[in-house]
């Protein structure tokens, strides 16, 4: 496959995960990698992730085993597009993706409701914080096109009874998250915090919602990402993907 002159090519997992990402937009970051080790997926359920970028969370999936019926939605087109390179060159055929703007979409996509939704979305307010520079990094870190509120709410629409939400957030947000949460009938479940490293502070939560779920949440071990200077062994084993 073509990789343009305003690209690169990432070669991840023991060489069992190609991405191409643009080298001035957006790209994506561990945190997706985190996300996407986090959920859960039963065998025949459906996936929807919101704001997918160029595809990683599904795709990564998809490569770990899971060929369930995925569907990313990216509103800016540029990433669209990559995210359908990126499923030809993983050869992912149980994922596919569709251009536009969930808002615009929600009415349609609620003819089949889905097991699982899972986001990383952005995590800024958009009035507030440093801007990116770029377009297309300003959408994916900043709250222009989709706020914490819209998201919870349309995928709550979007969800079967019991479905799962998955997000991963901003710890300095989580009351945020589980107070608007629980207005649109979404239970966290299971929240697990993430650390830089031993003995600092947390800077992000991952967390399972369940619609229409019970009030008991579990709260799981620390993630620590470093050691000293290098991944941890749990964060290594997230990129041993198998051939």
């Amino acid at each position: 496959m073509l990789v343009e002159e305003d690209e690169t090519l990432d070669v991840l997992c023991n060489e069992n995960l190609k991405i191409i990402q643009k080298k001035d937009g957006y790209r994506f970051s561990l945190d997706a990698i985190l996300l996407s080790c986090f959920v859960t997926l039963k065998r025949n359920e459906t996936l929807l992730d919101i704001g997918t970028g160029c595809g990683i969370i599904p795709i990564f999936i998809s490569k770990r085993g899971f060929r369930n019926p995925m569907l990313g939605i990216e509103i800016q087109e540029d990433l669209f597009h990559t995210a359908e390179k990126n499923k030809e060159l993983n050869q992912c055929d149980n994922v596919d993706f569709i251009h536009g703007d969930i808002k615009v979409l929600a009415g349609t996509l609620k003819k089949s409701f889905f097991h699982v939704i899972v986001s990383n979305p952005p995590y800024t307010k958009a009035d507030t914080g440093r801007k990116s520079p770029g377009q297309s990094r300003l959408i994916a870190r900043y709250e222009s096109q989709l706020d914490l509120e819209t998201l919870l709410s349309i995928s709550s629409a979007l969800l079967e009874r019991k479905g799962r939400l998955y997000v991963i957030y901003p710890s300095r947000r989580l009351g945020e998250l589980v107070y608007t949460a629980r207005k649109y009938r979404l239970e966290p479940k299971r929240l697990r915090f993430v650390y830089p490293r031993e003995g600092e502070a947390a800077n992000l939560f991952l967390v399972e919602m369940i619609k229409e779920g019970g009030t008991e949440v579990a709260i799981e071990k620390p993630l620590y990402i470093y050691d000293n200077d290098r991944y941890t062994e749990e964060i290594g084993s997230y990129y041993c993907l198998k051939g």
